[in-house]
């Protein structure tokens, strides 16, 4: 059975990686992955990997999240995979879906490692975040 990788207030390599091998699995099962990234809280000193699909919208978020748990299933006895308590999910309407969209554009089925810290995109501050796909 895959290890649950442990999420701290610093991402590390692991989180990194079991992100990205999640958005693969995900995009095997054609769940419209338009934006993902992990977004560090400062408030709760902890990181979130969020998704954002429009298959949320349409069939909900518990549907989704049957999507994630099911990829979760598929990944390797020695792979570390991201816990469902550590993934928020939203439809591509939601507001840090929509903020990701005006400062990076990625191609479709790109999963990138792009870096985006202390920044702010029309008046909200990211504190820390690494983007995965952008494309709304």
């Amino acid at each position: 059975m895959a290890k649950d990788i442990l999420v701290t207030e610093i991402l590390s390599k692991n989180m990194i990686n079991s992100g990205a091998e999640l958005i693969q699995r995900l995009d095997k099962s054609n769940s419209e992955v338009r934006t993902a990234l992990w977004l560090f809280s400062p408030e709760e000193k902890s990181w979130k990997l969020i998704i954002a699909s429009p298959l949320v919208g349409k069939n909900g978020p518990r549907e989704f999240y049957k999507r994630i748990i099911d990829s979760n299933g598929e990944a390797s006895e020695s792979d570390y995979i991201v816990s469902i308590n550590d993934i928020g999910v939203a439809n591509i309407d939601h507001p840090i879906a929509q903020l990701m969209k005006f400062a990076i554009n990625t191609d479709e089925n790109d999963i990138s490692e792009i870096r985006f810290s202390r920044n702010t995109i029309n008046g909200t501050f990211i504190e820390d975040s690494l983007i995965y796909r952008s494309n709304i």
